[in-house]
């Protein structure tokens, strides 16, 4: 049975063969996001298994034979709110259930024991992405370079969370995701 990391090197292999990646493209392992956590404080914390930032925001989560699909319904909502494409990767033994389980919205893949991908539902674009969830894969630094770019106000004492509500309750969705894209590239090839 193929480790989450093998399968993470075959899903890799995939992605760069299936969306054609430019030299600008970036694939993220293991990227941390952090989302809004309804009626609860503080936020919750997630991992995507890997991300890919090339024009849009595509993550995915791998579950491998030895994983359970316990947390998925609560992770791709997450997702959802946070990446435009999201995909799950996962064993055939948990198909069934994974593909009952799955927003609509979300592909799921196949892998076998051999490390072999097959689609078997394509990702839709998520109409769920929000504004201060996606802004969480910002760190503090680059919230504020956003709002010096976009002439918004802040103050030194402002934490990040402040910064996250501040930049979601007055820049589009767009321009956002935009300065996301840009930061994490630049981290990469940093």
């Amino acid at each position: 049975m193929l480790s989450p990391v093998d399968i993470r090197l075959n899903l890799r292999e995939w992605v760069e063969c299936r969306m054609g990646l430019s030299p600008t493209d970036v694939l993220i392992d293991e990227l941390g996001f952090v989302n809004r956590a309804k009626d609860k404080a503080p936020d919750y914390t997630y991992r995507a298994d890997l991300a890919l930032a090339n024009g849009r925001l595509v993550g995915f989560e791998i579950k491998s034979g030895a994983d359970t699909l316990k947390r998925w319904p609560d992770q791709s909502q997450a997702y959802l709110r946070v990446f435009d494409e999201v995909w799950l990767c996962t064993h055939g033994k948990h198909l069934e259930k994974a593909m009952a389980i799955t927003p609509k919205q979300a592909g799921v893949m196949l892998v076998d024991d051999y490390g072999s991908l097959a689609v078997v539902r394509e990702a839709k674009r998520s109409n769920s992405v929000d504004a201060y969830d996606l802004s969480g894969l910002l760190w503090k630094e680059e919230l504020i370079e956003l709002c010096d770019i976009n002439q918004i106000e802040t103050k030194s004492r402002e934490t990040k969370a402040d910064l996250r509500l501040k930049v979601s309750s007055i820049l589009g969705l767009d321009s956002i995701r935009q300065h996301v894209l840009e930061k994490l590239k630049i981290r990469k090839h940093s």
